[in-house]
């Protein structure tokens, strides 16, 4: 099934309304919180942006608020799955957590400082 959703990621063309459900990056947790801010089609994304994605996923979802979460989003509209997303795409990520951090306030999940490790 990955595979399909990898290959209906790679083989669509801009602009496609392909469903979130049919390309990878995107699961069942996540894909309901999408559409709770009325993102469900990748063209959605696309004609929105990952900023705007982002920013309307955390409006309705405070605990996306992370790199990881967004990483997904940004990969998608590079067209791959968010394991081969391109370095660029990553800082793309980091960028929207932290403009997103100051809008929204707190430190993004998986961002805050680590607890002492024990020995």
């Amino acid at each position: 099934m990955t595979k399909d959703r990898t290959r209906a990621l790679a083989q669509r063309s801009p602009g496609d309304p392909t469903p979130l459900a049919e390309v990878v990056n995107f699961g069942p947790a996540t894909l309901p919180e999408l559409a709770s801010a009325g993102i469900t089609r990748v063209d959605e994304i696309e004609r929105i942006g990952a900023e705007e994605t982002c920013r309307r996923w955390v409006e309705r979802c405070p605990h996306r608020l992370n790199v990881n979460a967004f990483v997904g989003v940004v990969a998608t509209l590079q067209g791959v799955p968010w394991t081969r997303i391109s370095a660029s795409g990553r800082v793309e990520a980091r960028r929207i957590a932290a403009l997103l951090r100051g809008e929204f306030g707190g430190v993004p999940s998986g961002e805050g400082p680590r607890p002492p490790s024990r020995r």
